[in-house]
């Protein structure tokens, strides 16, 4: 039995590539490359056609969940993008499985349960992360982190994940190594599409204790990278962002300081489709206030922007408020207010909002609304997450991650 050959592409940023899938009997064809090449094929046997039948669905839903579509086909259905909790290691980035580098591991280690590779491999199916436990210091990470640069495949890297990468991050702001040697190394990441900068959970450093820098030099000198991820606030700083390529931005923190939020809502990110800054609390330097986020509200250099999340703040109420009367809420397709502080009178403000009923999908999640409030805004419509009802103490009301 023969299919017809299936063709998927996807076009995006710096991005034309097609996959092609065709099952011929028990084994199936898979045909890959940009747009416009013939590309490269490779037949795999299975042990009967129904399986060459299976395995070939497996893999077109793989390819469907990372973007691609299907020329003449339904256009894929919008999601908001999955939520990255800071109690844990990541174990995927940009959908490549995370994995571990070090040249002076075994080969096929194990660090915590993740393996550990002494050179890059597989990078079709694999993004790497590099850092220091605590016994290690400073110099340790930079020997990685040059053995990394050095390796013979490091062109075909798309995915870069940092975790601890110096001694004292919860106590001092970090030396500039790390930015440094990837400013000098930036010629040879030619294909890096994604940058995860704090990989760093609860029981290694409390999220509002880890010290960061300015990375703003650092996008200037990867003007390809498409996706940034950044834990941590206390010295956070994006001077002079300006980004033609930059597609997603997430910035996790328990306080994120105002000049951070600043840097961010004036720069240029012309293909930013997805904005996630938690905003934290005062008391770990989150002092920023709703008429720091006017220029992302008025989303006049964020023409692209298709999600917004501005999570675990403590003006949850005045962001709500802001948003239902924002000119960016009309293109949005997500909205994100989870982690705060939400009341009645934010969720109010955005019921009162008919843009408000264009989203593909709200949350609302870890929120002080009534019973009576939650149930209109599940009546909304559209989807929403809304989860249950945080109950105050002493009518204080608490964002999700602070400490």
């Amino acid at each position: 039995m023969t299919n017809a050959p299936r063709r998927f592409e996807m076009v995006e940023g710096s991005s034309s590539k097609f996959w092609q899938i065709s099952v011929e009997g028990a084994s199936y064809t898979v045909t890959y490359g940009r747009i416009g090449t013939a590309g490269t094929s490779k037949t795999t046997a299975c042990a009967s056609p129904d399986a060459a039948k299976t395995e070939a669905d497996k893999l077109i839903a793989e390819k469907l969940r990372k973007g691609y579509s299907e020329p003449g086909g339904a256009a894929p259905s919008w999601k908001p993008p999955a939520h990255v909790p800071s109690d844990s290691r990541v174990e995927r980035f940009l959908h490549y499985k995370v994995t571990g580098f070090d040249p002076e591991a075994e080969e096929d280690s194990e660090d915590e349960g993740v393996r550990v590779f002494p050179s890059l491999r597989d990078l079709d199916k694999r993004v790497f992360r590099i850092g220091i436990g605590y016994e290690d210091d400073e110099s340790t990470f930079i020997a990685r982190l040059d053995a990394l640069l050095a390796d013979k495949r490091v062109g075909e890297l798309k995915g870069l994940v940092i975790g601890q990468w110096f001694g004292d991050y919860c106590r001092t702001g970090p030396k500039t190594a790390l930015v440094d040697r990837l400013i000098a190394g930036a010629s040879k990441l030619t294909s890096l599409k994604g940058l995860f900068v704090g990989d760093i959970y609860q029981e290694e450093c409390e999220i509002s204790w880890i010290h960061q820098c300015d990375y703003g030099p650092l996008l200037a000198a990867l003007p390809q990278l498409e996706e940034l991820m950044i834990r941590g606030g206390t010295d956070l700083r994006f001077t002079k962002l300006s980004h033609a390529s930059l597609r997603s931005l997430t910035v996790q923190t328990g306080g994120l300081p105002a000049v951070a939020v600043r840097d961010i809502a004036s720069a240029s990110l012309p293909s930013l489709k997805t904005l996630t800054l938690w905003l934290g609390t005062d008391d770990y330097g989150g002092n920023s206030s709703v008429k720091d986020l006017k220029p992302i509200l008025e989303g006049k250099n964020l023409p692209a922007l298709e999600h917004l999340g501005l999570q675990d703040s403590e003006y949850s109420d005045d962001i709500a408020k802001a948003v239902a009367k924002s000119p960016i809420l009309g293109q949005l397709k997500g909205l994100d207010l989870s982690m705060g502080t939400l009341s009645d009178v934010g969720a109010e403000a955005l019921l009162a909002s008919p843009a408000i009923r264009n989203l593909k999908h709200l949350n609302l999640r870890h929120h002080y609304l009534s019973p009576e409030m939650m149930k209109r805004v599940r009546d909304l419509g559209i989807p929403v997450h809304v989860g249950e009802r945080r109950d105050g103490e002493d009518g204080e009301r608490y964002v999700e991650v602070s400490e």
